[in-house]
């Protein structure tokens, strides 16, 4: 893992301006920094030095012919197969690293098999010396982010969105309404876009060209495409075993690494699988588990039971709760965006902790979104049917159906679509639409969201996992990208290899249709390893007690934060209203989403921190 920041430009910044941008990614490669430029174009990289150690894997790197200079972050798992593939000789390459197999592939084969052909977690920025042209090219799944942003003169790319709206050609800063509602809704920036206009994400699985004479982003390809196949029925025992095989391949591949690596290790199936596998190939692996003073959260005894069955060579790193309060702020100077899912606290100082004992650790992500592992999963496959019938009806036909069964959704009879309801889901904020009155969502957003085929159980499934990989996995890969790298740890996730998620892809989901088990694979392959009955059946989490925190250690805080400050962005915002949820919340007097004062309180802190608003001492 690594940070860059690259600019094309006809008026390049100076090299001091630009390394002290450049520096603001430092704690995502500590190890080495270097610089490249030409009359166009500037390329910097701070490395996190994973595959080959020594300098001679430094970047920003020229292909062999000088025609290209790249810098990359993120790890290719499949770059030793390409080497054989395209007879890329030993001979030829001065280091062992995955990024000069990848600028020696440049010269091999056109940029749309060069990205079709790549297997990892990556962000590549590609500058072509030649054609005046450069190539920004995000990873399938979305694990490493890369921002960009456009005016009428030139590019700036970075691997941080401070990185972009810090540099001068952003110093004129303009706020778009509805990612700040989107923000205080969800509490992330979804992608393609930003909460500043002219400074967007690279999607997932997209490659972006951007012409240096034309000054114009010439093409946008989503070069992986998302299919289903229906090969493979997901409760029939030859699908298990093929995904036994897949999954073994996969660990195997990301296990190289040249520094310490090891797997954290929680209570839950996913992590425990990847535990597994990877013990499988390398006998001396390592597990990690974060332990708490707290039973309520304390993962570490289920998690030695997993070890010590597994034979893994365990670590439990105890802390008492204050420490997770203690790193409240740290973690909000850490943020160079505005993130608000208050889940990346522990996730911060699990990750601090993990960088004790490890650089790379492999984690379970992933495991839930593409195997229909959520609750949440099951409640709209059984209730999906209501949406066959008219709002009108619905709104008829529920509040009597409510009182025969109690588990039907509250707003069935609320929103007229489907995707609609789903989105609902996930938007944490008291009556968001009175925060922030006549501004819609993105229409890239409804489009993550849209649901155009009947209700049928298999249409929904599918749908589901689409909808998950794209939008609330993306919320979980940046939680985990920006704690861990604020710490300079890298983060692998096995199931968002290319391999699994293909694999995925071509299974007919039975789940709520046959049977009623979620995670029905995984599950059933996990029990090879941990007898079922050893298995935790019930994982715990490792979360906070936000309203606790907010109420009382860090209500003086938030109140300061959130009410005493100028709000960022308040011409947008019925702060009448903010006031109002925040009194309703201390006095009790009305049921307030906590989640949603957890992201007004991030937003601000973001600001501040970011020197967008006044300071906070």
């Amino acid at each position: 893992m690594c940070g860059f920041l690259g600019e094309v430009s006809s008026s390049l910044l100076s090299d001091k301006r630009f390394k002290d941008l450049l520096d603001l990614s430092q704690q995502r490669g500590p190890d080495q920094q270097g610089v490249w430029k030409d009359a166009n174009c500037q390329l910097g990289f701070n490395r996190l030095a994973i595959l080959d150690v020594s300098e001679n894997g430094m970047q920003p790197i020229l292909s062999p012919s000088g025609r290209f200079a790249m810098v990359f972050n993120g790890e290719i798992y499949n770059y030793k197969d390409l080497q054989l593939k395209h007879q890329i000789n030993d001979d030829a390459l001065r280091s062992t690293s995955d990024s000069e197999i990848l600028v020696h592939l440049l010269e091999k084969i056109p940029i749309d098999a060069f990205v079709e052909a790549l297997n990892g977690m990556f962000a590549i920025s590609i500058w072509d010396t030649l054609t005046q042209k450069l190539y920004l090219i995000r990873d399938f799944s979305g694990i490493k982010p890369l921002y960009y942003g456009l005016n009428n003169h030139d590019i700036v790319f970075a691997s941080q969105f401070n990185q972009i709206f810090k540099h001068p050609s952003f110093s004129t800063k303009m706020l778009r309404p509805e990612i700040m509602k989107e923000f205080f809704g969800l509490g992330y920036m979804h992608a393609p876009n930003t909460v500043f206009k002219n400074i967007f994400q690279v999607e997932p699985g997209q490659l972006l060209i951007w012409d240096f004479e034309t000054k114009t982003v010439i093409e946008k390809t989503h070069y992986f495409e998302w299919k289903t196949t229906g090969d493979y029925l997901d409760d029939k025992p030859e699908t298990r075993v093929l995904f036994s095989k897949h999954f073994n391949h996969v660990v195997k591949h990301q296990l190289q690494s040249d520094v310490p690596i090891a797997t954290f290790l929680s209570s839950g199936y996913d992590s425990a699988l990847v535990t597994a596998y990877a013990k499988k190939n390398k006998d001396d692996i390592k597990s990690y588990t974060f332990g708490l003073d707290d039973s309520k959260f304390d993962e570490s005894a289920d998690a030695k039971v997993y070890a010590d069955i597994l034979k893994v060579s365990h670590i439990v790193d105890t802390h008492h709760s204050h420490d997770v309060l203690d790193v409240v702020d740290a973690h909000f100077k850490a943020m160079p965006e505005p993130f608000g899912d208050y889940s990346s606290v522990p996730t911060y100082i699990i990750t601090q902790s993990a960088k004790r004992f490890a650089t790379v650790m492999l984690s379970g992500d992933g495991g839930d979104e593409l195997f229909w592992g959520y609750p949440r999963f099951r409640k709209s496959v059984h209730q999906a049917h209501w949406f066959r019938y008219s709002l009108w009806l619905r709104k008829l036909l529920i509040p009597f159906m409510r009182k025969l069964d109690k588990k039907l959704s509250r707003s069935l009879d609320v929103y007229p679509r489907f995707s609609d309801w789903i989105l609902s889901k996930q938007l944490h904020f008291s009556n968001l639409d009175t925060l922030m009155p006549k501004v819609s969502f993105s229409s890239e957003l409804y489009m993550d969201y849209a649901f155009t085929k009947s209700h049928t159980k298999p249409n929904i499934l599918l749908y589901l996992k689409r909808n998950e990989f794209y939008a609330h996995l993306q919320r979980t890969l940046k939680k985990v990208d920006l704690t861990s790298m604020a710490h300079s740890l890298e983060v692998r996730v096995p199931f968002l290899d290319k391999e699994i998620i293909e694999f995925s892809n071509a299974i007919i989901p039975q789940f709520g249709i046959v049977h009623d088990r979620p995670k029905l694979i995984l599950k059933d392959d996990l029990y090879q390893y941990i007898p079922k009955e050893k298995v935790n059946k019930t994982k715990k989490g490792f979360s906070i007690p936000v309203e606790k925190w907010l109420k009382q250690e860090l209500k003086e805080d938030f109140i300061k934060t959130v009410l005493e400050t100028p709000l960022y962005g308040e011409a947008y915002i019925n702060q009448d209203h903010l006031k109002s949820i925040v009194s309703d919340f201390y006095n009790n007097s009305k049921k307030v989403d906590v989640w949603g004062l957890w992201h007004a309180y991030a937003w601000q802190k973001w600001a501040l921190h970011q020197g967008l608003i006044g300071s906070n001492n």
